[in-house]
């Protein structure tokens, strides 16, 4: 009977979503040597995601995954933060700005991360660039690297297309 209580933990500990604790503890125990083949896919891209959402907590995280992130996560990770731009531009500013001051095997800052994650416009990006931009342009005067970057990436985009169309 002691043993049917401990039955009802199990499910709930196997779905438990990871905090930046947990992941924090993970950089800590696996260092830059094999962090990124072991974190689960599942923690990682609950990390990606809730990064995304702009949370604090969460973009704090960012500083700490930059030096043990392989090449594909960091690609992921630079794309959460472009988005954390559309929710906490402030927030996401000063995690680049950090980024920006380290010489990283993968991860970079504002350089890379203000890039939009994509090569064509849909009508959906164009939304979400437009949101970001007016964050951006919220943010102040820190915000105008990461705005020009931005801006001069969707002309590039926008002139390729018009291009490929004439």
């Amino acid at each position: 009977m002691k043993i049917l209580p401990l039955l009802f933990l199990v499910p709930i500990m196997a779905f438990a979503s990871a905090t930046p604790k947990d992941i924090r503890t993970s950089v800590q125990k696996y260092g830059s040597n094999s962090f990124a083949s072991k974190i689960t896919a599942e923690d990682w891209a609950e990390t990606i995601n809730k990064i995304s959402t702009g949370d604090d907590e969460w973009l704090m995280l960012v500083p700490d995954l930059a030096p043990v992130v392989n090449l594909q996560q960091s690609n992921q990770l630079s794309g959460a933060l472009y988005y954390a731009l559309d929710a906490n531009a402030k927030e996401a500013l000063k995690v680049m700005s950090i980024l920006d001051k380290h010489h990283y095997k993968y991860q970079q800052g504002t350089d890379i991360a203000c890039v939009p994650p994509f090569d064509k416009i849909t009508n959906s990006d164009m939304e979400t660039y437009n949101r970001i931009r007016l964050s951006l342009l919220d943010a102040g005067p820190q915000a105008a690297p990461c705005l020009w970057i931005m801006e001069g990436w969707v002309e590039e985009i926008k002139a390729n297309e018009a291009r490929k169309s004439s």
